[in-house]
């Protein structure tokens, strides 16, 4: 019908209108040059489009449902015109002479006069003299219209439902054929009998007719009114969503600025985390691999800091006994000769101890597995007679299991044992030990040699620090030591004690 037809319309067009405007909020996004689309555009632009099909859908329901709803109020009281009408033509009495009614007029005339319409509703009797009568709001588009009594004499004979447009209205309604023939009835035809007196045998008709375009105004008032409401809410929406959008998306923009601002080396940068979300994991995630990162260029630094440090004496070295050489005299050269490959196994021990150090901070620098602590000290006890004399012990370890790398502790346990027994007579003892402490280990080597003097213990396990005061080796075994014990999230401490010096490793006993 025209008024769904122009409803539907409208909200299509109002529909377009929306998506329309969302569509240059995306393309007017550029000023002298195209503007890269953003997460928050993106996510605002979702949003709005979503909005918009939505509470399009929502509109177009709700007037489909309201709509249904008019019809079938229309057709629910013409129903209910026509069968008063039918009971009123079947057992109507003349109130005037209290008996059946003697005309088809007389019928007509009378249940027009005793019935008021519903709104949008005209009720109208075409007599047998050809005069029509109506009763409800005066309408002058179908009151002596030629269209509309052309189509109630279309089927007036057997009855039916008519249906026509004037002046832009759309109508339907229902003709009802009055007799009053023998039986009341027209033969085959759907009517309603009156009277049996035979006054007059004309036909009449009893018409209801509604305006559809009446009844459906307020809808369509309606649903104009939604259609404001829904563009207002559509760009509300679109709005918050805009705010929310670019408040959630903050630390991820402050996460791009703080890459971009790396630069130089310098990993220094680092996000305000708040919350437990996964945009706040995301900030945490990244701090931890610019942590990584910051450790990783450290140590790379360090390591071409200790390389150049430590190398450029032996090349100095090397070079200046090569160019004095006397290539000529034999002595000389087996004397050079020496004293080179002496440099050169030192530079090798020296880049070995330095790469360990350098490959500390790598993820797969330790491997974990179970390490029995009783084991260990025995087997590191072992291999450490190797290094010469010395009264060796292993104090009576507890029974405990150690989730660590077994050769990186022993490799540890006998670089202490090598301080030591540089620093240790051939009557001294040199002691292994183990202890547990809550959800840590402890593992020592303790000595009864000269012990570390108090000018340097601070720094001991600083790079290039060496144990005493006379300097031997490069000063980097307590280094490896400490990376070792890092790398297993432990740490080193010296111990003061009456005799000699005692090195302990702190170690998390790790999952069992």
């Amino acid at each position: 019908m025209t008024t769904a037809t122009t409803t539907a319309t409208t909200m299509t067009t109002a529909t377009t209108m929306m998506m329309a405007a969302t569509a240059t909020t995306a393309t007017t996004m550029t000023t002298e040059r195209r503007i890269r689309m953003t997460v928050q555009n993106r996510l605002t632009i979702t949003v709005a489009i979503l909005s918009v099909l939505a509470l399009t859908v929502v509109g177009l329901v709700l007037y489909t449902v309201e709509a249904n709803n008019v019809e079938g109020r229309n057709t629910a009281a013409m129903a209910q015109e026509i069968a008063e009408m039918r009971s009123f033509a079947q057992n109507g009495v003349d109130p005037e002479t209290g008996e059946r009614f003697t005309s088809v007029d007389q019928i007509l005339s009378q249940f027009l006069a005793q019935n008021r319409p519903d709104e949008d509703e005209t009720l109208f009797a075409f007599l047998t003299d050809g005069r029509v009568l109506y009763q409800g709001e005066p309408n002058s588009a179908v009151n002596g219209s030629a269209e509309f009594e052309k189509a109630v004499a279309g089927v007036s004979a057997d009855g039916g439902e008519i249906n026509l447009t004037i002046d832009g209205d759309e109508y339907e309604g229902y003709v009802l054929p009055i007799t009053s023939g023998p039986g009341g009835d027209t033969p085959g035809g759907d009517t309603a009998g009156g009277s049996k007196s035979g006054a007059d045998n004309g036909l009449g008709s009893f018409v209801v007719v509604h305006n559809v375009t009446a009844s459906h105004a307020d809808l369509s008032q309606v649903m104009q009114i939604y259609i404001v409401v829904a563009l207002a809410a559509a760009l509300l929406i679109s709005g918050i969503s805009s705010v929310l959008a670019r408040r959630l998306l903050a630390p991820v923009t402050e996460l791009r600025q703080t890459a971009q601002s790396i630069s130089g080396g310098d990993l220094s940068s680092r996000l305000a985390t708040r919350g437990n979300d996964d945009i706040a994991e995301l900030g945490r995630t990244f701090n931890d691999m610019l942590d990584r990162l910051e450790a990783s260029f450290e140590t790379q630094k360090r390591f071409l800091d200790d390389v150049g440090h430590e190398l450029r004496t032996p090349l100095t070295i090397l070079s200046g006994h090569l160019e004095t050489m006397d290539s000529s005299d034999v002595d000389d050269v087996d004397e050079t000769r020496t004293m080179l490959l002496d440099e050169t196994d030192r530079m090798a021990r020296l880049v070995e101890e330095l790469l360990i150090l350098a490959r500390s901070r790598r993820p797969d620098f330790v491997r974990p597995g179970q390490v029995d602590v009783p084991s260990l000290l025995n087997e590191t006890l072992a291999k450490a007679k190797g290094l010469g004399q010395r009264d060796w012990k292993v104090e009576t370890p507890p029974a405990v299991v150690l989730t660590a790398d077994r050769q990186r502790l022993t490799q540890a346990l006998l670089q202490l044992a090598a301080n030591a027994f540089e620093h240790t007579e051939v009557d001294q003892s040199i002691t292994f030990g183990a202890g547990v402490e809550g959800d840590s280990v402890h593992l020592w080597v303790r000595d009864e040699g000269s012990g570390v003097p108090d000018e340097i213990a601070a720094d001991i396990f600083e790079r290039f620090s060496r144990g005493s005061t006379e300097g031997h080796g490069f000063g980097l075994g307590l280094s490896i030591i400490m990376a070792i014990a890092e790398a297993h999230g432990g740490t080193v401490v010296l111990d003061h004690v009456s005799r000699g010096a005692q090195f302990r490793m702190i170690l998390p006993k790790g999952p069992q």
